[in-house]
């Protein structure tokens, strides 16, 4: 079997279920399809805490929307941070590991590890290490998680999950104020993200699109520009549908 590292120890140390976790993350990154192991999670019995997992259009702010629903409700959020995990849980430096994150697809860039003189580490390799990861924090307690797809790997029936999006121009319009830089540099910077994205889930994933049904809720940013009032809704509908937060 396959050993997972995390703060320096071995995950299995940690908790229980691990094994048949480590199985369907195997499972999830052999197949294409994964819609019957979508079903397979859900029933697996593995404990998962409640947890929030935002899907969102690049650029759109859900980092900050994150950021106010932590607060509110005492949680971890679960961004660029979930790659220092990845990276113990491999054995790997984080530089490394980002070469796979969801910005950073590209098959070349699987070479990056040879570059680095570490050991082979794939695309294959990120996509199962994220299923663990993303288990084994969610079961110790829920977290919000942003981005990466999480949602689709988890227990459908212990996520809440949303969608925000809003249009292009609004998103190139935060993207060239937050990198300093101009519209047309902006927009160069979202579509290449987007394409790597979408190669992202394609590959990971087997998705494509992502269709309204995925999801508990899509929010449109374009009409609800107040990240407090986001924020607050989604706080909100996550605590009426799993009445059990309080007691993680």
């Amino acid at each position: 079997m396959e050993h997972y590292y995390l703060n320096n120890g071995l995950l299995e140390n940690y908790w229980n279920g691990q094994r048949r976790v480590a199985s369907m993350a195997k499972e999830y990154t052999s197949f294409f399809i994964k819609e019957p192991l979508r079903k397979k999670i859900t029933k697996s019995g593995v404990k998962v805490c409640p947890c929030i997992c935002i899907s969102r259009n690049i650029g759109v702010g859900a980092l900050e929307i994150a950021g106010i629903i932590g607060e509110m409700l005492g949680l971890q959020v679960m961004d660029r941070q979930i790659l220092e995990k990845i990276a113990c849980s491999a054995n790997l430096s984080r530089s490394s590991i980002k070469t796979f994150d969801e910005r950073y697809p590209g098959k070349l860039k699987e070479l990056m590890c040879q570059i680095l003189g570490e050991r082979s580490f794939g695309m294959n390799d990120y996509a199962r290490h994220l299923f663990y990861v993303a288990f084994f924090l969610a079961h110790s307690e829920s977290i919000v998680f942003v981005g990466r797809g999480i949602h689709l790997m988890l227990p459908r029936n212990r996520v809440f999950a949303v969608r925000l999006i809003c249009e292009r121009k609004r998103r190139v319009k935060r993207l060239a104020k937050a990198l300093e830089t101009n519209l047309k540099d902006a927009g160069q910077v979202l579509d290449l993200a987007e394409k790597e994205q979408h190669e992202f889930f394609h590959r990971v994933h087997g998705k494509d699109t992502a269709p309204a049904s995925e999801f508990d809720m899509v929010m449109n940013l374009e009409y609800i520009k107040e990240p407090q009032a986001a924020a607050l809704t989604i706080s909100e509908l996550f605590k009426s549908q799993f009445h059990d937060i309080a007691r993680h």
